[in-house]
């Protein structure tokens, strides 16, 4: 955090856990158990609607990634500027500084009710 520009950032990042609740950085960081009942939702939403299993995998394997897009942080639409993804503004960050900026990890924490 040696420039204003970068504390910016940072702080920009941290608002938009706050606001997003992520569930991981990238998708291999959401629990498996918590991918698992997501998949298990969507293909019993899909059977349901009488789509025959190879449909239904196609259905599951488009709601997977839109889930992964709206819970991973990396994949989110950066609330500052919806044209861009997180990943995109850390890269802009990067292309700015010259400076290696990666997240491996955050940590939210929620007062009251959710």
């Amino acid at each position: 955090a040696k420039t204003d520009e970068f504390k910016e950032f940072a702080k920009n990042i941290a608002m938009h856990i706050a606001a997003s609740s992520p569930l991981g950085v990238v998708p291999e960081d959401i629990p498996e158990d918590a991918v698992a009942r997501e998949k298990e939702i969507y293909r019993q939403q899909a059977l349901e609607m009488g789509k025959p299993e190879d449909v239904a995998e196609k259905i599951v394997e488009g709601k997977m990634n839109k889930f992964y897009k709206e819970s991973c942080l990396m994949n989110q639409l950066y609330i500052r500027d919806t044209n861009l993804t997180v990943s995109d503004v850390i890269n802009e960050m990067i292309a700015k500084t010259g400076e290696k900026i990666t997240i491996n990890r955050f940590a939210r924490f929620q007062i009251g009710e959710s």
